[in-house]
């Protein structure tokens, strides 16, 4: 897969490609990610789609090289770990049309905070994308989502 880029500077514009890895999606819906979710014990689930679209494991560390690739720099309250959190989210959308990068705010080693949850072929996981851990649900790695968002 391939993406065009149309920069504005230097002038006059460049264009560039954008050249994306291949992944296969595997198709799921609401309510199988509902259930998957249920042992979280959320305080609130927000599921904005019917379909889901997720990966391999192994693609999903393909997916995620691309995504973290050059995130913005920390900023206290202005681009924080929510910020990431977002970002990951909505570049794993834009990139590679998978919606099963969702948006998680709960218990974090460092505090309340901001973090994404995926589903893969193993099973569900947390994404730190500030540091670009990632933790099986299961492990008590200090990451429990309290919200999550799929969107």
């Amino acid at each position: 897969m391939s993406k065009f880029i149309i920069k504005a500077e230097p002038l006059p514009p460049v264009i560039t490609i954008e050249h994306l890895p291949s992944i296969t999606e595997i198709e799921t819906d609401a309510n199988k990610l509902r259930a998957m979710l249920t042992p979280l014990d959320l305080q609130h689930l927000f599921l904005w789609d019917y379909y889901y679209y997720y990966c391999s494991h192994e693609d999903w560390g393909k997916v995620f090289e691309k995504v973290l690739l050059s995130m913005p720099e920390y900023t206290t309250e202005k681009f924080d770990c929510s910020n990431f959190a977002l970002l990951a989210s909505a570049r794993t959308s834009e990139l590679f049309k998978l919606n099963t990068c969702g948006i998680a705010v709960g218990q974090s080693p460092f505090g309340y905070h901001g973090f994404n949850i995926f589903i893969s072929d193993k099973g569900l996981f947390y994404l730190d994308p500030q540091n670009s851990m990632v933790y099986n649900i299961e492990e008590d790695s200090g990451y429990r989502a309290e919200i999550v968002i799929f969107a």
